[in-house]
């Protein structure tokens, strides 16, 4: 695990909290299958996505499915510049509210499916990834995979939560699972886990 120290403190006061509510209730609403939760995912889970923030280099780091910005503010808060994250988020009224609350980042409205083309050739130190796979098609999960170790650094990790808590299997076969946490504070409950591409063979 990261030995990642959180630098700052991000301090989201009752008010944008309670916009932040409406705005995935909203969503919800509108798109219950592209938002994939009943309810927002908590600060507990987000910190323990964090802690796989890499300690060193230079690269950009990936956030997919932001939504409303939790984890989004626990990668701030454990030390990432704001300067080098890079989101996709489908929901353009979510990726305006986070361009808005995060001016430094690059935030980009767009589908996770596209994201070799949104990062126009970029290589990333990290993904992490709040996007439904339980409500993906098989043949979309492989193709999100390829898309995401196209843009991988060697060896850097792919960080996703589920709210699947048996399941141990890499969502493709290019990538192994090395690390996982429950976080049962979170509301339903759900699993962090780590991947990394599996070396390409000849």
């Amino acid at each position: 695990m990261s030995g990642w120290v959180r630098h700052r403190v991000f301090k989201t006061d009752m008010a944008s909290k309670s916009m932040m509510l409406r705005q995935f209730l909203m969503e919800m609403a509108r798109n219950p299958l592209q938002v994939g939760a009943i309810w927002p995912s908590s600060q507990a889970l987000a910190r323990v996505m964090a802690q796989w923030l890499p300690e060193d280099g230079d690269h950009p780091i990936l956030e997919l499915g932001p939504g409303t910005g939790i984890v989004t503010e626990e990668l701030l808060a454990a030390g990432l510049p704001e300067e080098r994250l890079v989101a996709v988020e489908k929901s353009p009224a979510l990726a305006r509210a986070l361009q808005a609350r995060f001016p430094k980042a690059r935030i980009l409205s767009g589908d996770a499916l596209e994201i070799q083309e949104l990062l126009g050739g970029q290589k990333v130190g990290a993904v992490f990834s709040g996007l439904p796979l339980k409500v993906f098609k098989p043949n979309q999960v492989l193709r999100l995979a390829d898309q995401i170790q196209s843009c991988l650094l060697p060896q850097a990790p792919w960080v996703q939560f589920s709210y699947q808590l048996v399941s141990g299997r890499a969502p493709a076969p290019s990538f192994r699972s090395t690390a996982s946490q429950v976080v049962w504070r979170n509301f339903p409950p759900a699993k962090v886990t780590v991947y990394r591409p599996l070396p390409a063979t000849s």
